[in-house]
This record gives C-alpha cells, structure tokens and sequence, in this order.
C-alpha cells in the first residue's frame, strides 16, 4: 500500500535547508571584524598572488593546507581579529573545506591537529613539511602581526572605543527589541 506521508518526507529531503536566523550576535561580530579590516594594511594585488604562487611553486593554485586543487578563497593565515591583515605574508590560497574549518585559529595548531582522525587523508609527516613551508613564506615577506590597537594613533584609539561603546549600547537595545517581540508574540 502506497503511504502519500512517505512520499512527503521524500520531496522535503530533496529540499534546501530553511534559512539561518541572522542574529544581533552574528552582525555585531561582523561589525567588529569590519573595523578591524577597514583599519588594517590592504595591499594585495593580482602581482602579489602571482608571487605567492610562485613561492609554493604552483601554477595551479593548490590549497596550502591540504593541497586540494579546489581553491576557492585567499585565507588570512592570521585571522584578521587577530591581527591579520591583508598583504603579501599573511595570505595564502585555500579550499573551502580548510577555510572552513580553520576559523580562526593559528593555521599551525590547525594544521597539526588536522592530523587526527577527522581529517585522516593528511599524514603528520607531510603537515609538518607544510607548516615549514608556510613559516618560510611568513618569514619570507616579513609578515608581523598588528593589533589593531597598534596601529591607531591615541585619537584614533579614543574615537574606536567611543565606536565600541555605541555599538554595544545599540545591541542592547536591539536585544530588548527582539526580546519584547518575541514575548508579545510568542515567536521563537
């Protein structure tokens, strides 16, 4: 007998997954990450990619962590709310897969516990010749970590964190608006 609930089940599997909530938590974020890249070092031109190429003697662009042919981004090897910033030293082609999963981590500590069974395609010997050669690409181009607070003058220093401090108060506010919809409503 034929069961028409079945053949529902089978028509939603094949459909996209419904949207995730945009939350204040995730624009926020995103606004502090913007300061810190709309005020860091931005110099990484088409010659610059060609030179980091070169570097890793690669024409085809492959994937430094795991050397996937798959490269889909240019990862900042130093997250940019970390200090990162985008110029020759700091960025490196990368797959999804590994841009995904590395965050914003350290790519060293990253890489080395890739190792473990989660990413069993990758053998210890061969991450440790790829962190070298990472580390001699970092060292290469004389890349060093910025904190953001660094390198602003003490105006500048002063006006960000009058910045941060609205911000904050507009999240808060933001918050109790959602929070006073969601009671009145009784929307999840």
């Amino acid at each position: 007998m034929h069961d028409p609930s079945r053949d529902q089940h089978i028509q939603l599997a094949k459909l996209p997954r419904v949207p995730a909530r945009t939350t204040p938590g995730f624009v926020f974020s995103i606004a502090e990450r913007m300061l810190h890249d709309c005020l860091g070092t931005r110099r990484f031109r088409s010659v610059d990619m060609h030179e980091v190429l070169a570097f890793f003697n690669d024409e085809r662009a492959r994937c430094v962590y795991c050397g996937s042919q798959n490269v889909a981004r240019w990862d900042h090897l130093v997250p940019v709310m970390k200090g990162g910033e985008t110029v020759l030293g700091n960025m490196v082609p990368s797959c999804a897969r590994c841009d995904d999963s590395k965050r914003d981590l350290p790519f060293d500590e990253w890489l080395a516990a890739a190792t473990k069974p989660a990413h069993a395609d990758r053998r210890p010997d061969e991450v440790a010749k790829r962190i070298d050669r990472i580390q001699e690409y970092v060292a290469r181009y004389a890349f060093v970590v910025r904190p953001l607070e660094d390198r602003l003058t003490a105006d500048e220093q002063s006006r960000l964190r009058v910045i941060r401090k609205r911000l904050m108060e507009l999240r808060r506010e933001v918050d109790e608006l959602i929070g006073d919809y969601r009671q009145r409503t009784g929307a999840g």
